[in-house]
């Protein structure tokens, strides 16, 4: 009976190395894209967590009448509490019952060789109700 089987043929060497080629490459912008995520994703959320904190203390502040001073003194407790930079400015003003609070400050993100100033500016207004 003959051999009926289809013979594959062998693949060139430049056919080998272009492959592994292709998926070194993708496999180290899969590594360097999961890389910017661990590093950018901390700093994102502790960011989300000093505005969420912000509106807390503002809204409070408003609603119960609390003097300016007292506010700030709760912002630069909570920015202590969150690792914030120590340079962070707080401003905040009151007209009638509504209360805004300006919090600025730059996260630091180091990447190799590389560190990255993020400026991040958190701005609340609370009406008082």
């Amino acid at each position: 009976m003959p051999d009926i089987r289809k013979t594959t043929p062998q693949k060139g060497l430049r056919e080998l190395v272009a492959g592994r080629l292709s998926f070194l490459f993708l496999l180290a912008i899969t590594a360097a894209f999961v890389y910017l995520v661990a590093v950018f994703v901390p700093a994102y959320m502790g960011n989300q967590r000093m505005r969420e904190a912000t509106e807390e203390i503002v809204h409070r502040a408003a609603t119960q009448n609390l003097s300016v001073a007292d506010t700030r003194a709760q912002l630069h407790e909570k920015a202590r509490e969150f690792g914030l930079p120590e340079d962070s400015n707080v401003n905040i003003w009151r007209e009638g019952k509504t209360m805004t609070a300006r919090v600025t400050y730059t996260r630091l993100v180091w990447f190799p060789f590389y560190t990255y100033k993020w400026p991040v500016e958190i701005s609340v207004r609370d009406l008082g109700f």
